[in-house]
């Protein structure tokens, strides 16, 4: 489902998501590619990498990085700074290890005034890691 705010509205959230020291902390970088938020993975801090006692994704990071596009993808749809999370619910398929163009991709399948239903992937394009059903709400729906 396409992003219902502007492109200048896309640009401003994006910039200011970006910003946010959660994101800057476990070395996230965001954006928006058609109807999908986006979040790359370009510096990984110390401690991200020991799922399944390999150089794989850390669990725990894995689902940081599902809530962050879940966020940026409601980012997309609602006219506010704050969107938050009200569930996310992450299926680990195989371990996440780090390559070129592994990223999650969050996408909208249903939205109302209050409530953006998401879906998103833990993939490099060629093969899913994991997979992440949720809900989010702008601050004050």
């Amino acid at each position: 489902m396409p992003f219902r705010r502007p492109a200048e509205g896309l640009a401003s959230a994006l910039a200011q998501f970006n910003r946010r020291a959660e994101i800057v902390w476990f070395g996230f970088e965001g954006g928006f590619d058609g109807a999908a938020a986006v979040i790359r993975l370009p510096r990984l801090p110390a401690g991200a990498l020991g799922g399944g006692g390999e150089a794989a994704l850390n669990g725990g990071v894995i689902a940081a990085g599902f809530d962050a596009a879940a966020v940026l993808a409601g980012l997309g749809h609602y006219d506010t700074d704050t969107v938050v999370t009200l569930n996310l619910s992450v299926q680990y398929w195989r371990l996440a290890r780090p390559a070129p163009g592994l990223c999650f991709r969050a996408w909208a399948t249903r939205t109302t005034r209050q409530v953006c239903f998401i879906d998103a992937v833990l993939g490099d394009g060629a093969e899913a890691c994991a997979g992440c059903t949720g809900m989010v709400m702008p601050r004050g729906g």
